[in-house]
C-alpha cells in the first residue's frame, strides 16, 4: 500500500503518516521519507548517506533498520521498498537529494559544488565531471577505449583532467563483449575484467579520472573507419569524438550521484593516483562562453598585411626596433610598423587557452623577410612578459618564398609536423592566391584583405565552425 510517512528521530521514535499499512513489522511500500536529525542524538542517512561519520542501530518499531550518524538534513525518495525478517531492503530507488550546511564563525555557508564523503575543501581539487554507463566507462578507465564519441558536443571545451562517474545501470554488455572478442582488442579471458570496475569499486560513484584532449566532429566516412571503431570499442560511433589521452582509477570510490551533462565536483587529493601528477590543479573551464565552441587545432597566421603593416619588403629600415607603444614600433630609419587592431588580444587569448590545457597551436606561414619579421615578433608583447614569438609553437615557424606555389609548401610542412587533419587547420592571409593554394589541401582558409580586426577574426571562426557543421 502506498503511503506518505514522516519519521522524527529523537532518543525514541515517533511515526506519523497517511494510509500507513503495516502488518507483522513489514513495511510494504513507501513513497516519501523525511529524516530530521535532532541536536541531541546521532541520526541517519538510511541508504547511501553522503556525509556519514559513524553508524548506530536504533529500533524503529515498524522494522529493524540500521541508520548512520550524520549532521545533515537529508531527503530520500525511493520506490518499491520491501521489508522482511526485520531488515529493510530496496529493489530500486530513484532520487537522493542532499543539502548540507557548513557552520563557520561568520554563519552558515551552503556549498554549490558537488562534494564527496569526508571532504575537506582545503585538501581537494575542483574538476569537471560527467557520468557514463558500463561497460564503456570501465573500458575507458582500463585503457581499452581511447576515443569517447557522442551525438551531441557535450564535451566540447572540456580538456585536461576530468572525473568520471559510473552509473548503476549498464548498457549493451553482450554487444560490447562480442565486439571485443571479434576484433581481438582484448584477450578472451580478459573481457569480463575490462568491462567492469575492479573489486571494491562500486558503480554509482565517481570511480576514475580522465585526461581529455580535443573534441571534434567526425565525418560520415571517419565514423565507418575500422581504426576509429577500434578506438571507440564499438561499431556505434557518435558524431563528436573526444580524445582520451590518459585514464586512471581512483584509489577508492568518491560517493557522488550522477548528474546530466558536465558538472563540477571536488575530489580529495588523497584519492588521486600519484601518476596523474595532480598538484592543486586549477578548476577547468566547463561549458561556458567562447571556450566551449569548436576551435581549430592549429591556427596559422600570415604576418605581413595580416598582423602588421606595412609589409617588410616595403620598408627600407632594419632592426633593432624601438617600441613606441604596445602596438607600434619604429625601425632604424624611423619607419613606423603598427600591429593591426585585434592582433594583441587574439594572440593573448590563444596563449591563455593553451595555458589552460586546450589543444590549440599557433603557427606562422609567411613569405616575409626573416630578420625583420622575427625581430618584430620578439619585440611585440601581447600580454605582460608574453611576446608574439612566445605564442608560436616551436618548430611551426615557416618563413620562405616559393614562386607560383603560394602558401601550400608552408601548410604542407605544418600538417606533417603536427599530424593533424587538414580540416582542423585555420589559415588567415590577406592574399587571395595564398588562400586558394591552401584550400586545395582541405584547410579552412579565410581571406582578410584589411588585416586582423575583431570583425575579421570573428568571421574567420564562424567560417571554420560552419565548415564543421557547428
Amino acid at each position: 500500500m502506498a503511503c506518505s510517512l514522516d519519521l522524527l528521530l529523537t532518543s525514541g521514535v515517533e511515526c506519523r503518516g497517511r494510509r500507513l499499512g503495516c502488518s507483522q513489522n513489514r513495511l510494504q511500500r513507501t513513497e516519501h521519507v523525511h529524516l530530521l536529525p535532532p541536536a541531541v542524538a546521532p541520526v541517519a542517512a538510511l541508504v547511501g548517506a553522503e556525509h556519514a561519520q559513524r553508524s548506530e542501530a536504533l529500533p524503529l518499531g515498524v522494522c529493524g533498520l540500521t541508520i548512520l550518524g550524520c549532521t545533515s538534513s537529508i531527503w530520500l525518495r525511493w520506490r518499491n521498498l520491501a521489508c522482511s525478517q526485520r531488515r529493510l531492503r530496496f529493489s530500486k530507488w530513484a532520487v537522493c537529494a542532499l543539502q548540507r550546511r557548513k557552520r563557520s564563525a561568520t554563519g552558515s555557508v551552503q556549498e554549490k559544488t558537488a562534494v564527496g564523503r569526508h571532504l575537506d575543501a582545503s585538501e581537494s581539487i575542483a574538476l569537471p565531471c560527467f557520468s557514463m554507463r558500463d561497460p564503456y566507462a570501465s573500458l575507458l578507465l582500463h585503457g581499452v577505449k581511447t576515443l569517447e564519441t557522442r551525438n551531441h558536443p557535450m564535451l566540447q571545451g572540456v580538456t585536461g583532467l576530468c572525473l568520471l562517474h559510473i552509473g548503476h545501470k549498464t548498457m549493451c554488455e553482450s554487444e560490447a563483449a562480442e565486439f571485443l572478442w571479434r576484433t581481438a582488442l582484448v584477450r578472451e579471458h580478459d573481457i569480463e575484467r575490462v568491462t567492469r570496475p575492479p573489486q571494491g569499486m562500486q558503480r554509482g560513484n565517481v570511480l576514475g579520472i580522465l585526461k581529455l584532449g580535443r573534441t571534434r566532429r567526425l565525418s560520415e566516412q571517419e565514423r565507418n573507419l575500422e581504426s576509429i571503431q577500434h578506438q571507440v570499442a564499438s561499431e556505434a560511433v557518435g558524431a563528436f569524438a573526444t580524445e582520451v589521452v590518459g585514464a586512471w582509477w581512483l584509489r577508492s570510490p568518491l560517493a557522488l550521484r550522477g548528474q546530466p551533462g558536465v558538472w563540477r565536483a571536488l575530489v580529495p587529493a588523497r584519492l588521486v593516483p600519484e601518476e596523474v601528477g595532480l598538484a592543486k590543479q586549477a578548476e577547468q573551464p566547463i561549458s561556458t562562453g567562447q571556450v566551449t565552441q569548436l576551435m581549430p587545432r592549429v591556427i596559422v597566421f600570415d604576418l605581413d598585411g595580416v598582423c602588421w603593416s606595412p609589409e617588410m619588403y616595403q620598408t627600407k629600415g632594419e632592426p633593432p626596433y624601438r617600441s613606441v607603444d604596445p602596438s607600434t614600433a619604429i625601425n632604424s630609419v624611423g619607419e613606423v610598423i603598427r600591429l593591426h587592431p585585434a592582433v594583441r588580444r587574439v594572440w593573448a587569448s590563444l596563449q591563455a587557452l593553451r595555458s589552460n590545457g586546450h589543444d590549440i597551436r599557433v603557427a606562422v606561414a609567411s613569405s616575409s623577410i626573416r630578420r625583420k619579421a622575427q625581430a618584430l615578433l620578439e619585440l611585440y608583447e601581447v600580454a605582460p612578459g608574453v611576446r608574439m614569438w612566445d605564442v608560436i609553437e616551436p618548430g611551426l615557424f615557416e618563413m620562405y618564398y616559393r614562386k607560383w606555389q603560394g602558401k601550400r609548401p608552408h601548410i604542407t610542412s605544418i600538417l606533417k609536423k603536427t599530424g593533424v587533419n587538414a580540416e582542423d587547420v585555420l589559415f588567415v592571409d590577406d592574399n587571395r592566391d595564398n588562400i586558394a593554394s591552401v584550400q586545395e589541401l582541405g584547410c579552412v582558409a579565410v581571406h582578410t584583405p584589411n588585416g586582423l580586426s575583431e570583425h575579421a577574426w570573428e568571421g574567420a571562426l564562424r567560417t571554420f565552425r560552419k565548415k564543421h557543421g557547428c
